[in-house]
């Protein structure tokens, strides 16, 4: 019996994979007002994102409130009150 081709023996090359187009959400700095997401959040704090979501399960930071299945928000209010609890001024 004759030996198959490479190809034929398992050895398959992933040549042809759709480019996943990801969008990544970029931190900004804290607005006057309205909603900010946890980039943005973790980037003013100076924190991980693991010790903010540990923080939220303790009761240390807010809960924020969620938009859809995968997409959480906090109000700039309660971010700037956390910051004024902390009693950092290097945040502020």
């Amino acid at each position: 019996m004759a030996p198959k081709p490479a190809s034929a023996q398992g050895a398959t090359t992933k040549t042809n994979r759709k480019q996943r187009n990801k969008i990544t959400y970029t931190p900004a700095p804290l607005p006057a007002e309205g909603f900010v997401r946890l980039p943005s959040i973790i980037a003013v704090l100076g924190i991980s994102k693991n010790t903010f979501l540990n923080g939220i399960k303790e009761g240390k930071y807010p809960k924020g409130t969620l938009l859809t299945a995968r997409c959480r928000v906090w109000p700039v209010a309660d971010i700037r009150a956390l910051i004024e609890r902390l009693g950092d001024g290097a945040h502020g």
